[in-house]
């Protein structure tokens, strides 16, 4: 009798270690193809009408403060459409869009200041513009992607003048979060604020501005 209480006891115990153990075991991770990365030739790009994708895409502007650092703002408002065909560059081209009121330089009293009429005047002037008037290929960069310029028209404050955009085209395919096909570039140019009128503080505060785009498209 006591032989087979021991027995049963013993089994019982297995059974509830079993079950810790079971409750205790990790889920076995879903598998899933690793993500090979972009398509770097430009030319195997599909064709067509590209969207500004706003949660991956930025404008941020530096400008030298009183020698002693550059200064970072940015814009948080962007938008943008790219018109692509690999085949015939003169009919590619970019335009964006900035509201001038998105301005952020994480100090909200000098938000304040530039939105006023010394600097942006974002009350009379609401959005500064980039349209692209030809698209050129240059060449590769030591990273394999290619690179080149983007001419254009920007409107600030009232004044456009033409402007260079220096790019590196970081690559286009499908993206595996939605499966959109996509296009990616870094791009940027630099300006005298004084051209367009913005003349407040100078010298002491930069006349250059460089603005730069880190910008990713989906495929409408």
């Amino acid at each position: 009798m006591m032989t087979k209480l021991l027995m049963t006891g013993l089994l019982v115990a297995a059974g509830l270690t079993s079950a810790v153990h079971a409750a205790d075991a990790k889920p076995a991770a879903e598998k899933t193809a690793p993500y090979a990365g972009p398509t770097r030739d430009y030319k195997s790009i599909s064709a067509g009408t590209y969207e500004l994708d706003k949660t991956h895409a930025g404008v941020t502007w530096r400008i030298d403060h009183l020698g002693f650092s550059n200064f970072i703002g940015r814009f948080e408002d962007l938008e943008g459409t790219a018109t692509v065909n690999p085949a015939d560059l003169s009919k590619s081209g970019v335009v964006f869009t900035i509201k001038t009121d998105s301005v952020d330089t994480n100090v909200d009293k000098l938000d304040d200041h530039i939105e006023k009429a010394d600097i942006l005047d974002t009350d009379k002037y609401p959005t500064i513009t980039f349209t692209s008037t030809k698209v050129e290929v240059t060449g590769k960069n030591a990273a394999g992607k290619d690179t080149g310029k983007i001419y254009g028209m920007l409107s600030l404050k009232g004044v456009t003048k033409p402007v260079v955009m220096d790019v590196v085209f970081n690559g286009h395919g499908v993206s595996p979060f939605g499966g959109n096909a996509r296009i990616g570039f870094d791009g940027s140019f630099t300006i005298k604020r004084s051209d367009f009128g913005v003349n407040a503080l100078l010298p002491m505060v930069g006349d250059n501005v460089e603005v730069t785009f880190a910008v990713e498209f989906t495929k409408k």
